[in-house]
């Protein structure tokens, strides 16, 4: 069994449980960290929006508040059981689903996206996988769509950088390479232009702006 395989079957046991969890174990700043990082993507009523690893849904239940009945919101994740609460939890709607998806895998979307919002799921890809999962979603937008990437800060340094080398060492052991990532650098190469990045909680964590196009 993978590390990667391992992971995904703690996910799969603490589904039910993992907002809880993550919103206590951050004094309910996970919560917050969230709505920021879709106020960023700044959701528009009629806009379809893809919520990439979707977790739970939460963060995709709040922009489908934002797109509206004119809209429509696709999350995808590789845990069913994440799919299951979300679909129990959100999937009252008809403009919002829920996909059981591996995204490393390919898409059959093209140009379908006015947005695509990620929280805490690039760090956890295989690193050979994250280039072409932004490749894809690069190419799932629309012409003047944009993405917004929520999760650890991988260009971290100072006191900031051990704090997030201490707990990856602890909780996320096979992801360290996340910091030897270059991700403004990959999201150039791909193609995509005004990149922005806001840091959080003194660096730690990262909500990174971009744009397919700037015309």
């Amino acid at each position: 069994m993978t590390l990667n395989q391992q992971r995904i079957d703690i996910f799969e046991k603490i589904a039910p449980h993992y907002d809880l969890l993550l919103d206590i174990l951050t004094f309910g700043n996970y919560a917050k960290f969230l709505r920021k990082a879709v106020k960023v993507l700044g959701p528009k009523r009629g806009e379809k929006i893809l919520d990439l690893c979707s977790g739970t849904g939460r963060a995709a239940s709040w922009i489908l508040q934002a797109v509206g009945e004119e809209g429509e919101v696709t999350g995808m994740d590789i845990t069913q059981s994440m799919i299951d609460v979300a679909r129990n939890r959100y999937g009252g709607s008809g403009n919002l689903i829920f996909l059981q998806k591996d995204v490393t895998q390919p898409w059959e979307y093209q140009n379908h996206f006015d947005g695509i919002f990620t929280s805490f799921a690039l760090h956890e890809l295989p690193e050979k996988y994250r280039l072409g999962v932004l490749e894809q979603s690069y190419s799932a937008l629309k012409g003047k769509g944009r993405m917004v990437i929520a999760d650890f800060n991988p260009h971290v340094s100072g006191i900031a950088r051990m704090i997030s080398l201490a707990f990856f060492k602890l909780f996320e052991r096979g992801n360290l390479n996340f910091f030897d990532f270059n991700q403004n650098e990959t999201l150039k190469k791909v193609g995509f232009k005004k990149i922005k990045t806001f840091s959080i909680s003194g660096g730690i964590l990262q909500i990174t702006f971009a744009r397919k196009r700037l015309d």
